[in-house]
């Protein structure tokens, strides 16, 4: 996911699962489902959770005047906001809220806070849905959440065991004009390496101007706050830890970390699981395979915006061709590498691929050079990179998803939302994702739900499926959260357009 935002609402009865047996005018699910939607007039939602007969909505409250909001579905036509970032003292509970987990009486969520740094940083807090401000508690803080990516969802072991991922900061680890919706507001903020990483001594000079650089000829090295100057071959950055942070920040970007939720330190018990992703979105324990974790992650991009009346690149190290993907991170064999920023997959097979390969260029050699290494070769030969399960759609933004255990949705398939390509920034020409895909077990992926043409009017129609953000099966039904209509780009903003949607297998 890119960019999250708002607040307000407007419902429909869950008994409505049991007795409707329609799909929206602008999809098609295939197999012979019905589709209703249960809520409507959500603003921005990002995740569901659920215990039992009762379900709960993240609302993201990013957008200026709007809050973070835990909003419950009721069965008897009312709804209510049981938490909202309002109701907290300033600066405990801001957006975007990214998720929202049930689990053993607690609801999780992760969202961010403003730390003494002056940076918004990344927090995991919990609190009981029965007394949420009472019982909020933050678990977890000074996470690296001021960039382009957040700290994104929690799940848990068998064993209680809490995991999250954290996204990067950057597109591909420079720091650049591509990054001036938060540059200006955290001029200092960068990514952090999850591990001690050797640098290759390579530098950036800004891809194109804008006011922290109007000239565009600052020098920045990966890693590295804006405008650093240059770095040498060999230059070592050091890995942030609960015992050493780095400017307050505990953790790296573009990881998978797990606690114990329950520990009297929560940080003390943080454990890195895997690094080397541009923005894992979604994290789910495979019910079928023990030990193995599912991560979409988002690929990276060649990011372009309006320079003197023209469209251009602006992203210092563009990358292009790296398609969104699904890992699985093995918890029980240690610490795994994925790859960026120095490899990438190959769309068809999910090979790693080196970011040297041809393959990545972007195809204007004249504004932009293809990707060199970031890593130093001594450090580089080390790694092993670990390949893709399942390569998904170029610029869809492949966000959470769920695992059908269910005879009526394919036991062990794999359905992921995709939340779509916001063109013409990302360098995607094109409307791409925006619908739900199934995976299955040998990593083949296929449309589940899909608009029934990918034309603006269709897509962003107010009534339909606009952009599916998250899915979690409730027994025998599937819940899909839609974000709404939002495509700055193209001037579509509607706060109010968020729903939560029940798919069903049709009765025979």
């Amino acid at each position: 996911m890119r960019k999250l935002y708002l607040l307000t609402i407007l419902f429909l009865p869950v008994a409505l699962l049991a007795q409707t047996r329609t799909v929206p005018s602008n999809v098609r699910v295939h197999g012979g489902y019905s589709m209703t939607a249960l809520a409507k007039g959500l603003s921005f939602p990002t995740a569901v959770a659920y215990s039992h007969d009762r379900i709960w909505v993240s609302e993201a409250g990013f957008l200026p005047g709007t809050a973070p909001a835990v909003v419950e579905i009721e069965n008897n036509l009312n709804t209510s906001t049981i938490l909202s970032g309002d109701m907290l003292p300033s600066g405990k509970f801001l957006g975007p809220l990214t998720d929202v987990t049930f689990h053993k009486g607690w609801l999780y969520v992760t969202h961010r806070q403003l730390a003494s740094s002056g940076w918004m940083v990344g927090a995991i807090s919990r609190f009981q849905p029965d007394n949420p401000v009472s019982t909020f508690t933050t678990l977890l803080t000074n996470l690296p959440s001021s960039g382009d990516h957040y700290t994104e969802e929690i799940t848990f072991d068998s064993a209680g065991r809490a995991y999250f991922s954290q996204g990067s900061a950057t597109n591909s680890s420079v720091v650049g004009a591509d990054n001036d919706s938060w540059l200006q507001t955290f001029p200092t903020f960068h990514d952090f390496p999850a591990v001690d990483v050797v640098l290759s001594g390579i530098n950036y000079k800004t891809g194109a101007p804008f006011p922290l650089d109007p000239q565009a000829r600052k020098i920045t090295a990966p890693f590295h706050r804006f405008g650093s100057g240059p770095v040498s071959r060999g230059t070592i950055v050091k890995a942030p830890t609960p015992a050493n942070p780095k400017r307050g920040i505990i953790a790296g970007n573009g990881t998978v970390y797990s606690f114990d939720p329950n520990a009297k330190n929560p940080a003390k018990t943080l454990r890195l699981e895997a690094w080397g992703f541009r923005n894992p979105y979604g994290i789910r324990f495979d019910p079928f395979h023990r030990g193995s974790l599912l991560v979409s992650n988002n690929g990276a991009d060649y990011r372009k915006a309006i320079v003197n009346d023209q469209l251009q690149i602006v992203e210092s190290r563009p990358v292009d061709n790296d398609w969104d993907d699904l890992f699985v991170v093995h918890v029980e064999k240690g610490i795994q590498f994925f790859g960026w920023p120095d490899f990438f997959h190959d769309p068809k097979t999910g090979k790693p691929l080196p970011a040297t390969n041809s393959l990545f260029c972007v195809d204007e050699p004249a504004v932009n050079p293809c990707p060199k290494f970031v890593f130093a070769s001594s450090f580089r030969n080390k790694l092993i990179v670990q390949p893709a399960f399942s390569e998904l759609e170029h610029h869809s933004s492949a966000n959470k998803f769920d695992v059908s255990t269910r005879r009526s949705f394919h036991p062990g398939d794999i359905y992921i939302a995709e939340t779509g390509s916001l063109p013409p920034g990302t360098g995607a020409d094109e409307l791409v994702g925006y619908k739900v895909v199934r995976v299955d077990r040998k990593g083949k992926m296929q449309d589940f739900i899909v608009h029934t043409s990918q034309t603006q009017d269709v897509i962003f129609n107010p009534d339909g499926l606009n952009k599916p953000i998250d899915v979690k099966f409730m027994g025998s039904r599937m819940l899909v959260v839609d974000f709404g209509v939002f495509e700055p780009a193209l001037n579509l903003v509607n706060p109010t357009s968020g729903k939560l949607w029940v798919v069903k297998a049709q009765a025979h």
